[in-house]
């Protein structure tokens, strides 16, 4: 699998993330609000988004890759207090069946999230390394694999006739447990609307939530 390029026809991954927008949303299901997202690009040129209300400075980090092709994923948290710098040690892509995986030449150890492009075809993602507290605090052991599926039409109760891209994840670490995977679910990510259209978790238990507000600050 080549590791550059991606066709422009089918987008990019900020078309349906809208992360160089200053973008959010709400996720739930009915009148329950299970949580909002925002995005905003930081002086630095970085990325960041937050998934909390309670704590706006809470935040994942990315940045593009020097050739332009990925998003990167440095870490999480509030920068200068308790932030969590992610770096992989092994990282590999392949196709949607998760075969023929070659490796990702290394990025300052940044894990190589999704591609900027969006290919025709689905890939996968698989990466190993270590989680661990700006400060010097424990280190977890993680690994995050990932299936991004091309762009289909898509709709929830909400926003109709759309088109997403799906991510499907699987992550396990050690956090404070035996080393064991602690999630696997699928999002999906809609054109010109954001994160969160639609997620549905099979584990540790089994929940869904969609996309029911969007609007730009």
């Amino acid at each position: 699998m080549s590791t550059k390029g991606g066709s422009a026809a089918a987008g990019t991954y900020n078309e349906f993330s809208r992360l160089d927008k200053r973008s959010a949303g709400q996720f739930g299901s009915g009148d329950s609000v299970a949580g909002q997202w925002s995005w905003r690009t930081e002086p630095s040129g970085e990325y960041t988004i937050n998934w909390e209300q309670k704590e706006p400075e809470n935040r994942e980090r990315f940045r593009r890759s020097k050739d332009g092709e990925w998003l990167l994923l440095d870490g999480w948290g509030k920068k200068g207090h308790t932030y969590y710098e992610q770096r992989v040690t092994t990282e590999k892509a392949g196709d949607a069946e998760c075969t023929n995986m070659r490796a990702l030449p290394s990025e300052g150890e940044r894990q190589h999230y999704v591609r900027w492009n969006i290919p025709a075809e689905g890939y996968c993602l698989d990466a190993k390394g270590t989680i661990q507290e700006e400060k010097g605090g424990k280190i977890i052991n993680f690994r995050h694999r990932q299936v991004w599926s091309p762009p289909e039409p898509c709709a929830n109760a909400t926003f109709k006739d759309r088109v997403c891209i799906t991510q499907h994840e699987i992550w396990w670490d050690d956090n404070n447990h035996p080393y064991e995977k602690t999630l696997d679910r699928k999002v999906q990510l809609a054109k010109g609307l954001g994160m969160a259209f639609r997620i549905d978790q099979s584990f540790p238990k089994q929940w869904s939530a969609e996309m029911t507000k969007q609007w730009d600050y």
